[in-house]
């Protein structure tokens, strides 16, 4: 009853994963909830995610990594890869993915794309190649480094502090390098001699070095303008890219939008188009752009005035807010121009569309502004001018990020003790404030994962991974611990490409203790597989937040992931067989 009854709350955990109706930190938090009301767990086992060393270690891994882009150290790796890259498109793909790697191997890997982003769209626009050609192998080398260390991906963490759970060793931070460096080396092999030549060549003629192809915004037609009384026919618009989806006028919604449709002073436009038609039409008809209209400041018309195109970031306080939930302009003094949503249309007012992460903001105002409100909530798309970096600190972040790493590699502290003390220092010798401290930490994920750790002792006190792991095992164990673990593999690789993955590792993990336990062979291999296996997620942009952060800005669809990441997935798949055995013996 305890098996069946745990199943049918994973099978529902995994349906709304699958469906994103919920956010997955939500979903994780009411599997928790349902492991408590259900008696599965006591109070005590429901609530241990939240001190588990994994999820300490994670969060200390955040405040590191902030502290190492607020000190500048980022932004110096930046202007190096700038200038040892020259402007062929296989050699740019080459340095950007091993300067990736090496970052993210440190690093969150979502973080290490968000640093190197504007960097890659200017080696873009310099060498004159589409951000097609390098932003999904920007993406993909940051999950390939981020599997050389422990600290690198939170899968690594997760298995490694799930086997402590069952007595096993931890593994150790450099443990996984041999067979990390080598999917890394495969992975810039496969991308330089085959995966760019599938990747699509999209959007090279762009108003600000990466802008989407189509923006939502709003006109709104003044007294004495040119287009009063003209019929939408005569406008010429859709012909240069611009077309109106809705006309508001006196309270009313015109949705139904002909040829002859004729347009009134006071008219509120929704327009769709490129963002250079877009400006130019506020000269040609004397049509104004809504929030300029509205707001007028001094500095609007300073020459420090700025367009800049921003992603919303992961961990962005604006997420699920509206413009004027915000009441952006006024609190932050910038403008938004557009918005674009995974190079889907949107439809409505700007200001009342929810932001979702991933989103494509097209900011106007003074620079300074932009640089604040970009350091928290958005990744500029270019490097600004105005950066206040605290450079100084620099050789003091690289002294106790050394330091961390050097406790862990010869075991002086266990690495989660280790990280909340580089974490802590780094605040002490104000490499970071305590408020940047707080809000560089993802408590998505952290609640992600303090919910569905709990779900993986579950697993193993209700004995539904050993049952689990008999119903593999009668299919394929006969076939021997080799083919047993490439099934597993194969089953992680495919789950993950929906399912987040830390929690696919947390669910998984248990039953490869099991599976190992079963056949009477090392655990240690099969745990291994499903690290590897839940950080090679590459053929959905959902699959992994590296992957949706470039979705937008490279210009992608759905197909290019499948057409691209199928063979890499089947590449890493290979080298893990080949290699896991032998590293790690059965």
């Amino acid at each position: 009853m305890e098996i069946t009854l745990l199943l049918t709350i994973l099978a529902v955990a995994l349906a709304l994963f699958i469906s994103e109706r919920l956010r997955a930190d939500l979903v994780s938090i009411l599997v928790l909830l349902a492991l408590a009301l259900t008696g599965l767990l006591n109070t005590s086992e429901v609530f241990s995610g939240f001190s588990s060393p994994a999820v300490i270690t994670v969060a200390a891994m955040f405040v590191m990594s902030a502290a190492a882009t607020r000190t500048g150290i980022a932004a110096y790796i930046g202007r190096v890869l700038r200038a040892i890259a020259g402007g062929r498109e296989w050699a740019l793909i080459l340095v950007i993915m091993l300067a990736v790697a090496m970052i993210s191997a440190f690093i969150n890997n979502v973080g290490a794309v968000a640093l190197l982003l504007p960097v890659v769209m200017e080696l873009s626009r310099q060498s004159k190649i589409s951000p097609s050609k390098l932003l999904i192998p920007l993406a993909y080398g940051s999950m390939l480094g981020g599997v050389c260390t422990l600290i690198g991906t939170p899968p690594n963490i997760l298995v490694s502090t799930i086997g402590t759970q069952y007595g096993l060793r931890p593994f150790e931070l450099f443990e996984f390098a041999p067979l990390g460096v080598v999917l890394v080396l495969a992975g810039v092999l496969y991308m330089t001699l085959i995966g760019r030549h599938l990747l699509p060549v999209r959007r090279t003629q762009e108003i600000t070095e990466s802008m989407p192809k189509d923006y939502l915004t709003e006109l709104v037609i003044p007294k004495d303008s040119k287009l009063i009384t003209k019929r939408v026919s005569e406008l010429g618009w859709r012909e240069r890219g611009v077309a109106i989806i809705e006309i508001h006028r006196g309270g009313r919604r015109i949705l139904d939008i002909w040829r002859w449709t004729s347009l009134q002073e006071g008219d509120l436009l929704i327009v769709a188009g490129k963002a250079e038609e877009i400006f130019k039409l506020k000269d040609e008809f004397g049509v104004e752009i809504r929030p300029e209209r509205e707001f007028t400041y001094p500095w609007h018309r300073a020459e420090s005035i700025k367009r800049m195109e921003v992603i919303l970031a992961p961990r962005s306080a604006f997420i699920g807010q509206t413009l004027a939930d915000l009441d952006f302009h006024n609190r932050y003094g910038l403008t938004v121009l557009g918005i674009a949503r995974h190079g889907t249309l949107l439809r409505g007012q700007l200001a009342h569309i929810p932001l979702e992460f991933g989103d494509t903001l097209l900011l106007q105002g003074p620079e300074r502004r932009l640089a604040q409100v970009a350091r928290e909530n958005f990744i500029l798309m270019q490097p600004m001018g105005f950066q206040p970096l605290q450079k100084e600190k620099a050789p003091l972040t690289l002294l106790i990020f050394g330091g961390v790493l050097a406790l862990a590699a010869f075991g002086v502290l266990p690495i989660s003790v280790a990280g909340v003390l580089g974490a802590v220092l780094m605040v002490l010798t104000r490499c970071i404030s305590p408020e940047e401290a707080y809000k560089s930490i993802d408590w998505m994920v952290i609640f992600l994962l303090a919910g569905m750790i709990p779900a993986g002792i579950a697993l193993e006190k209700t004995g539904a991974a050993h049952l689990l792991a008999e119903l593999i095992l009668k299919g394929i164990g006969s076939l021997g611990p080799l083919v047993v673990l490439g099934a597993l593999l194969a089953f992680t690789s495919l789950i993950t490409e929906v399912l987040s993955n830390a929690a696919a590792a947390v669910l998984l993990a248990p039953i490869a203790i099991s599976l190992a336990t079963q056949l009477g062979v090392s655990p240690y291999p099969f745990l291994m597989g499903v690290a590897i296996a839940a950080s090679s997620s590459f053929m959905t942009p959902i699959s992994h937040q590296s992957n949706t952060l470039v979705f937008g800005p490279g210009g992608y669809r759905f197909s290019d992931y499948v057409r691209v990441g199928a063979g890499l997935n089947i590449l890493v798949w290979v080298v893990a067989m080949l290699l896991i055995p032998r590293l790690w013996p059965f």
